[in-house]
């Protein structure tokens, strides 16, 4: 595999009253995962374009990330350096594995399993379409094989309606649904698309609200595991809806979240989350 490190010492924009918060790690590891592919392709990803010369985005279509017992998030500190290694794969010219390492000093933190697409939004946020750049070869990089690409998990979720986070062991406890209007200041990038780790945040506030509403006192969840798969993105103006499951088994918790866009009741996005309390 190719291999690219980064350093990120943490200060305030990168944490909240969790520390490391699990939306910060993946804005960060995200950010350089997009500079690991930026340097493979030889050029800035904002100059990539299709043959008709529409503007292409790395966009992000499946997430998995595993955080120790040992190294929680919470264990991350103010002023603490943060290594990332991340290792890259390509499928073609049209999809990119990023396997990456965080960690501090001599301890080893969580991993992530990254996988984009290119994509062109020239119909629309909501009218996202794959589109290979014409100017980036990726022919460089290690091959995805096609039976190892995390599409094949993502189609295989959007079937079933799981992710395989959550086993038989858990006990259902209970659902919610929470409507959030899209913050067009906040919840976008540069890209102008609604920003893949800012799903992360839609679906806490859901968890919260959903543990309220059961009547589950959990004021502290410690992110353990999740698996995130995209299946489209909701236009600056549109209001999405999160259906949350609730789930328990001993001194934990999991969720299991399927958001929908409110313009055509499309899913979006499915994820699944084991939290220690």
């Amino acid at each position: 595999m190719s291999t690219y490190e980064y350093d990120l010492v943490l200060g305030l924009p990168h944490t909240n009253h969790r520390a490391f918060s699990e939306h910060h790690l993946l804005k960060f590891a995200g950010h350089f995962q997009w500079n690991a592919i930026s340097a493979a392709a030889g050029l800035p990803l904002s100059a990539l374009r299709t043959s008709a010369g529409a503007e292409v985005y790395a966009s992000f279509y499946y997430i998995e990330v595993i955080v120790p017992d040992d190294s929680p998030l919470e264990s991350f500190r103010l002023d603490e350096t943060v290594h990332f290694s991340i290792s890259l794969r390509a499928f073609k010219n049209v999809a990119i594995e990023g396997r990456v390492r965080v960690g501090k000093g001599a301890v080893a933190g969580p991993s992530i399993h990254f996988a984009n697409i290119f994509i062109t939004p020239e119909k629309g946020n909501s009218r996202l379409r794959v589109a290979p750049p014409a100017q980036a070869d990726f022919s460089s990089l290690p091959l995805l094989p096609n039976e190892e690409n995390p599409f094949q998990i993502t189609r295989a979720a959007e079937e079933s309606g799981a992710l395989d986070v959550i086993d038989e062991e858990w006990e259902a406890v209970g659902s919610f649904d929470h409507r959030y209007a899209i913050d067009i200041d906040r919840d976008t990038n540069g890209a102008r698309l609604v920003y893949f780790a800012n799903y992360v945040v839609f679906m806490d506030t859901a968890e919260r609200l959903a543990l309220q509403s059961l009547g589950i006192d959990a004021p502290s969840r410690s992110m353990r595991r999740r698996r995130i798969a995209y299946y489209g993105n909701a236009d600056v103006s549109d209001t999405i809806t999160v259906h949350v499951d609730v789930f328990r088994h001993e001194a934990g918790l999991a969720f299991r979240y399927r958001i929908t866009r409110d313009e055509d009741g499309a899913m979006i996005c499915l994820s699944e989350a084991i939290k220690k309390r």
